[in-house]
């Protein structure tokens, strides 16, 4: 069923695509909801072995559901569609999470941010005069950007320049809700010493700073000491109640860390495969590309703590033979994941094939999982709402 959150009412006449996430998003089915909003996908073109992506594009937005048929070829799937506005909504960051790690001659810096589209009625923010704004410190050297899109998966977004020096924007449109936006770059540091001083045009209700290696001095009016991060070993700043425009301020100085990056860069690429581990969480070093980083503290903001839960999850299925049969299929598709993650981090794998590939495998973990405990997957998508 297709919903229309703005007015309330079923979408009808509405357009939907059946999309099968192996092999690069192929078109299966393409049908219209009835006046009710209802809508049946024929059932010759369904696999129920299969994960499949259910998408409806309403007034310039893609909104998206993931499917899993049973055997019969029938699944319940609501999608809530929003009218689109080009009126800035009042919008907040109700997180934001700065990450900065001094390495070699330069100083890799993650930004992150929950952005709520606070709309009411709720409607999805669509501006191509840019629709998240922000300023970045000069020096910076090519910023780029991501969003959490559908199952958490980082999508990159094109950066585009503003109006004023250092103004940048992102045209990603902003549904209802929070949507998580994150922005990367890399600034010089040959001199040991680095000003930030990035500002968004939204009030942030908390901050942090994450700064690695610890032996960095900061100062800072903004940001208090909080102690050190448990996770990465960083040292930890925060701040809270922060009026929109306000700069993100701090200044670092001391001797960075060695720039002793992953992996030898004449190893071929074969080689490089059968030399990389298979790690549980291998993303949660704090020395790996900006990707990669991003992709953690994707993880972080939603809550999500996959390689924690897991254990617990395979023990508690320990009494079923069937259980016991999908988790080791969940535990090879996670050990693919931390594989491939591995290897991007490393520079093996192109960036269209990392995505293609990741997606394809998370959407499997993600069916199997399902299949083995909906309870978990429930409980994730408790985590996901109360992270909002």
């Amino acid at each position: 069923m297709i919903a229309n959150g703005t007015n309330g009412q079923p979408a009808a006449n509405q357009s939907v695509q059946l999309l099968l996430p192996r092999g690069g998003m192929q078109h299966v089915a393409s049908v219209t909801t009835d006046a009710s909003g209802r809508f049946v996908f024929p059932s010759a073109n369904i696999d129920p072995a299969s994960f499949y992506l259910v998408q409806a594009a309403y007034q310039g937005v893609d909104y998206n559901a993931p499917a899993q048929f049973d055997p019969e070829g029938t699944a319940n799937i609501i999608i809530t569609v929003y009218d689109s506005s080009a009126s800035a909504p009042p919008l907040r960051i109700q997180s934001a999470r700065v990450v900065v790690l001094a390495q070699g001659s330069k100083a890799h810096v993650q930004e992150m941010f929950a952005v709520r589209n606070a709309s009411d009625p709720p409607r999805s923010y669509v501006n191509p005069a840019g629709t998240f704004q922000f300023h970045l410190s000069p020096g910076i050297i090519e910023p780029k950007a991501a969003v959490a899109g559908l199952m958490n998966m980082p999508l990159p977004q094109p950066v585009s320049s503003g109006k004023g020096r250092g103004d940048y924007y992102l045209q990603y449109p902003l549904k209802p809700g929070a949507t998580v936006v994150m922005v990367a770059y890399d600034v010089d540091y040959a001199s040991n010493h680095l000003e930030l001083g990035d500002s968004y045009p939204y009030p942030i209700t908390n901050a942090e700073l994450l700064v690695s290696p610890p032996g960095l001095t900061v100062d800072s009016t903004l940001f208090t000491p909080a102690g050190s991060d448990a996770e990465t070993g960083s040292q930890r700043y925060v701040a809270s109640g922060l009026k929109q425009g306000t700069k993100l301020e701090a200044r670092l100085s001391g001797e960075a860390r060695a720039d002793n990056a992953a992996g030898g860069a004449g190893t071929e690429p074969g080689q490089a495969q059968a030399q990389v581990q298979i790690l549980p969480n291998p993303i949660t070093r704090v020395g790996v590309p900006v990707l990669a980083c991003l992709l953690l503290l994707l993880l972080w903001v939603l809550g999500i703590r996959l390689a924690k839960e897991w254990p617990r999850f395979r023990e508690a299925q320990r009494t079923s033979s069937v259980q016991k049969e999908l988790a080791a299929t969940a535990d090879a598709l996670f050990n693919s994941l931390a594989d491939l993650d591995e290897l991007f981090a490393q520079g093996k794998v192109p960036d269209k094939q990392y995505w293609k590939e990741r997606l394809d495998l998370k959407a499997r973990l993600t069916a199997t999982l399902k299949k083995a405990s909906p309870l978990l997957l429930e409980s994730y998508a408790t985590r996901h709402t109360s992270a909002r």
